[in-house]
């Protein structure tokens, strides 16, 4: 999907500094990641006829923090899951309500537990997801966009990449059960991908299990960019995010 830079009607809804986030859609604009201080894809979702701006996950950088606090009006945040760079500017930033899961909330000190899925009047949705990468990851859906996080990624374990099979298993089983067409996944260059193709890569790694062995190696199928090898197929920074 091609995206665009924010035109400057948004800034109604959204006070921004031209040029820093990226528009999905009229209602969906994001900041993306850096590496440097390491911080997540910040969202911002401003539903068609909503008094509340929704925010996935807040990053690290000062510019992500300027700008949630610049918005005017009701402001809900959505944790993916606990790691710095999706939570630190929690404590920099203003808000009205605040989404967590219960092992998210061990590290806020704060939020509304989503235990289930929860759905708002809005049209946003909430649901947690198996990962072998963090446990509690939490899912915002808006209609053809789940924002994934870090859901996807692998668990890094000394010099290690694996996915543990059977939280591979429940995660895809979990994504095919999400209606929205299109997946969102932070720190990846293509932040935007349709569902079907990050669904074939997960798929294939899966195929990769072995009898008896309770996790899936995955050191070899990823280029030094974090493409797949021997596939037009790409998750951009998947494997260098290290937490």
């Amino acid at each position: 999907m091609t995206t665009r830079l924010c035109h400057c009607e948004r800034s109604e809804a959204i006070h921004i500094i031209k040029m820093s986030l990226i528009e999905i859609t009229p209602e969906i604009s994001y900041l993306p990641s850096v590496e440097n201080p390491l911080s997540s894809d910040v969202v911002f979702i401003k539903p068609e006829g909503s008094d509340i701006t929704w925010i996935f996950d807040t990053g690290t950088c000062g510019e992500a923090a300027n700008l949630i606090n610049q918005i005017e009006g009701k402001k809900n945040i959505v944790i993916s899951h606990f790691h710095p760079d999706h939570i630190l500017n929690l404590l920099k930033v203003k808000y009205d309500k605040l989404y967590v899961t219960k092992y998210t909330k061990k590290y806020t000190r704060a939020g509304e537990i989503v235990e289930g899925e929860e759905s708002f009047a809005d049209g946003i949705k909430l649901y947690p997801i198996p990962s072998s990468h963090s446990k509690g990851s939490l899912v915002l859906e808006y209609k053809d966009y789940a924002f994934l996080g870090d859901a996807t990624y692998c668990h890094f374990r000394l010099s290690a990449r694996e996915y543990n099979v059977q939280l591979l298993e429940q995660m895809i089983k979990k994504m095919e059960e999400i209606q929205a067409p299109n997946f969102c996944l932070s720190h990846d260059k293509g932040f935007v991908q349709p569902k079907e193709s990050v669904l074939r890569i997960y798929r294939k790694i899966l195929a990769r299990r072995k009898a008896g062995n309770p996790t899936i190696n995955v050191n070899d199928f990823f280029n030094e960019d974090g493409g797949v090898k021997e596939s037009e197929d790409a998750l951009g920074n998947n494997a260098k995010v290290k937490i």
